[in-house]
């Protein structure tokens, strides 16, 4: 005959211990929160193509300096593009991840009166001149420089 009050042969009472439910909680809330930060703002496309302008362009920069030859970037209000000097003329670069890019819809470049702008940097890595790309979107705007000593960086909203 088996005792009743024998705790390896009692049923366990079912449900969910308290750690159990705490975890399960917390994995909603990370879950929530990975939902929260993935929806779009308003600026994202603005600031996406900020950062994505002026990575590409730091990168053919430190390319023009590893195989020693000018290479350009060329800036349009509706997008741009990535060239490099040979025999003599500028030919455009078709390689990743210097392709030839459009801004997102809604954003535009301020190139000026003057037409598209180019910026090209020597095969030491100094550019051209310094310059200053605006990106505009409706009532918002990101800036993008190009220090005298060819750094790039993103800057706050233009004036």
């Amino acid at each position: 005959m088996i005792p009743q009050n024998d705790p390896d042969t009692s049923d366990n009472a079912a449900g969910f211990t308290l750690v159990e439910l705490m975890v399960v909680l917390l994995i909603i809330g990370l879950m929530a929160s990975v939902v929260v930060f993935s929806f779009p703002t308003g600026s994202s496309d603005l600031e996406e193509d900020a950062q994505r302008f002026a990575a590409r362009t730091a990168a053919l920069r430190d390319n023009a300096i590893l195989q020693s030859r000018p290479m350009a970037v060329q800036v349009t209000p509706s997008g741009y593009s990535f060239l490099e000097r040979r025999k003599g003329s500028w030919s455009v670069i078709e390689d990743k991840p210097f392709v030839s890019t459009s801004w997102s819809s809604g954003v535009s470049a301020a190139t000026g009166e003057t037409g598209p702008m180019m910026i090209s940097f020597e095969s030491t890595g100094l550019p051209s001149e310094q310059a200053e790309l605006v990106l505009q979107r409706e009532d918002q705007s990101r800036r993008v420089l190009i220090a005298p000593m060819g750094d790039v960086k993103l800057a706050g909203s233009a004036p």
